[in-house]
């Protein structure tokens, strides 16, 4: 319009031959005046569209971590490295997702605009296979992802395969794997799709509800979400993730946290559990003497150069009383201490970790006759101690074989303890005096992992990475001479698995186990029970 406009003066001048020339002549040259300064503008717009483009680009390779970035875009707002290290970081990401992914989403160079997705990520597995392969402890340390922390060892700096949101200094991606189990039980189970020591009724004994034979799910399918955002105080974080484990196969929150420099504030590991000295199992369940709870809490993660960090958190005061009613005490106070003298899941690491926690139940105390009931309501203190770690083994292999250890005791500590939480079998105890007491556990365990090479006749041309873990656990409740006959004692399980990564997307795996559990009255009951899984991570 403005263009027609700027016209009408010349075609005027062009068409009426009787209006004198000067006129004309002024006329036209204020005509091509307007027009250069009309291109001139455009010129200096399409000028700062080109930059603001420019800017954009390189934000995206700051976030995706593709190149260093020399100077901080100035459109949205200034992007900064952040003033201290990412929230809780110690050590690159190492997901049994542990996966390279592909960045796809955003092209940072304008070249691939008329490519599918699907060529992108070809043309990125063939980079990938022209750089040098990782040395075989690299490989290790990454599959051993699975069961690690997402608000520590999954943390990954240059978060790949994440989408960036325009207009802003922020990043998200998602993330997660598929799970087939197959589980067969060759004996009576109270929990039947994976394997809980303290769900195995005594022998010869007919219990309701333990059933044998084979139980085939994928509701171990795990789906997460994370988000980051650059801000010039430090990295916002937030990390979401769920699977398929509740009530008809419905969706089950397993982690929901926020992280800011040193502060976390949401629903993950507990502070007093030791991820870096987990056994690698085919069973999600893990072993029955781990300490092993997601809890609500507030974590503070100060770190102290590069081998060591301390972490002191305020979490959910969940307890679990067997003849009484819980209320809720104080937050459960948890601290713990990691020294990694060779970097994170390196060569060796040691951890001690410590609880207490502030006990208060509701019961009621039964007379001689049991014809008299008395109301009662106590609190008691609950304590522990926890230490574990990694050692490397050379006299066997290559020199990339572990023992993996943990031991822990305390009182009215069992609700963090895997196979006592899984059954309820109680933090606390009313005697007959009406008396909240704290019922002594002690657990642990030791798994051996040898990594198998691939140099047999028959397995030359297989790729990837096999290994096999040899674990035993242990867990004894000291239960008192006054509790059930049936209650929780003690259990002991052992496994063993063989677990082959053909690619790091794909995690296939074996594994025979063994339990036996012992009540209060020393009745026992034993339970073999065979697992298969298949997973392919995203």
């Amino acid at each position: 319009m403005m263009r027609s406009r700027l016209l009408i003066p010349l075609l005027a001048a062009l068409l009426c031959p009787g209006q004198p020339l000067a006129a004309a002549e002024m006329g036209l040259q204020a005509t091509l005046k307007q027009m250069a300064d009309l291109l001139a503008a455009q010129q200096k717009q399409l000028d700062q569209q080109a930059k603001e483009l420019e800017e954009q680009r390189e934000l995206i390779r700051q976030l995706q971590g593709d190149q260093p970035a020399e100077k901080a875009p100035a459109v949205a707002q200034k992007t900064e490295t952040p003033l201290v290290p990412p929230p809780d970081k110690t050590e690159a990401s190492t997901d049994a997702p542990a996966e390279t992914k592909v960045a796809v989403a955003a092209d940072t160079s304008g070249d691939g605009d008329d490519q599918t997705a699907q060529d992108q990520a070809k043309e990125a597995l063939a980079k990938q296979a022209t750089k040098q392969p990782d040395s075989l402890e690299k490989q290790i340390a990454d599959l051993q992802s699975a069961m690690d922390d997402p608000a520590n060892t999954l943390y990954d700096a240059d978060f790949i395969g994440a989408w960036y949101l325009p207009g802003t200094t922020a990043a998200m991606k998602v993330g997660g794997y598929v799970n087939l189990s197959i589980v067969d039980n060759f004996d009576p189970m109270l929990i039947p799709d994976r394997f809980i020591v303290g769900s195995i009724p005594p022998d010869d004994q007919m219990v309701t509800g333990a059933i044998q034979g084979t139980s085939v799910s994928a509701n171990q399918t795990r789906l997460n979400v994370e988000y980051r955002e650059q801000t010039s105080l430090g990295e916002v974080r937030a990390y979401v993730e769920g699977d398929f484990r509740g009530d008809g196969d419905t969706f089950r929150l397993r982690h929901a946290f926020g992280q800011f420099r040193a502060f976390l504030a949401g629903k993950t590991w507990s502070t007093f559990m030791d991820v870096d000295a987990r056994p690698e199992e085919v069973d999600i369940e893990g072993m029955n003497g781990e300490v092993l709870l997601r809890h609500s809490q507030v974590r503070w993660s100060p770190k102290f150069g590069e081998n060591y960090q301390l972490k002191l958190a305020l979490e959910d005061p969940q307890a679990a009383i067997i003849n009484g009613e819980t209320r809720r005490g104080r937050f459960d106070f948890v601290g713990s201490s990691t020294w990694m003298p060779l970097g994170p899941l390196g060569r060796w690491n040691y951890r001690v970790g410590l609880i207490l926690r502030d006990l208060k139940a509701d019961g009621a105390v039964s007379g001689p006759d049991d014809d008299i009931v008395t109301p009662a309501s106590d609190s008691t203190t609950g304590w522990g101690i926890t230490t574990g770690g990694r050692q490397p083994v050379t006299w066997w292999g290559d020199g990339n074989d572990y023992f993996i250890w943990q031991l822990t005791y305390g009182e009215g500590i069992s609700q963090y303890i895997n196979d006592p939480q899984s059954v309820s079998a109680g933090d606390a105890v009313f005697d007959p005096k009406g008396k909240l007491r704290a019922i002594p556990i002690f657990a642990g365990y030791l798994t051996y992992q040898h990594i198998w090479p691939l140099n047999w006749h028959r397995l030359k041309s297989w790729p990837g990475i096999m290994r096999s873990n040899f674990s035993i656990g242990y867990v004894n409740m000291d239960t008192f001479g006054f509790q059930d006959d049936d209650n929780y004692s003690e259990t002991v399980r052992a496994s063993v698995n063989v677990i082959y990564n053909p690619t790091k997307n794909v995690r296939l795996g074996v594994e025979l186990l063994w339990g036996r559990r012992k009540n209060a009255d020393e009745s026992k009951g034993s339970a073999t029970q065979l697992q298969v899984s298949a997973r392919y991570t995203f």
